[in-house]
């Protein structure tokens, strides 16, 4: 029987971009080695209650990500009036919204872990 495929080892791709920092030096590309993480999907077969838990953190990210990027649009509006609050409102909160999908699901699957040990 041939085994599905696990797209969440995809988010393993972005780190690629750390590899960028040893030829130019700079620092900014070394926070894409976060997603190297996501390497270890790779070998993860996926079943019901592993899709289950990532519909669960992936809804619960993206609801972060809609409910902060309000606040931080009148946040960075208020900061500095005369500039567009747009790029650094989505960034923060995309990257918020990540960081929440990371910790949740790594929580989700150890309480999972847990259970059925």
């Amino acid at each position: 029987m041939r085994h599905p495929f696990n797209y969440l080892s995809l988010l393993s791709l972005p780190a690629l971009a750390a590899l960028i920092y040893f030829p130019t030096g700079n620092h900014d590309f070394i926070g894409f080695a976060g997603f190297f993480y996501f390497i270890r999907y790779f070998w993860v077969q996926p079943d019901e209650l592993f899709l289950l838990t990532l519909r669960r953190a992936a809804t619960s990210a993206f609801l972060a990500e809609c409910v902060l990027l309000a606040p931080l649009l009148l946040l960075f509006y208020l900061l500095e009036p005369g500039s567009s609050p747009m790029p650094q409102a989505l960034g923060l909160s995309f990257a918020l919204s990540l960081i929440f999908f990371c910790l949740f699901h790594t929580w989700l699957e150890w309480k999972e872990s847990r259970d059925c040990a």
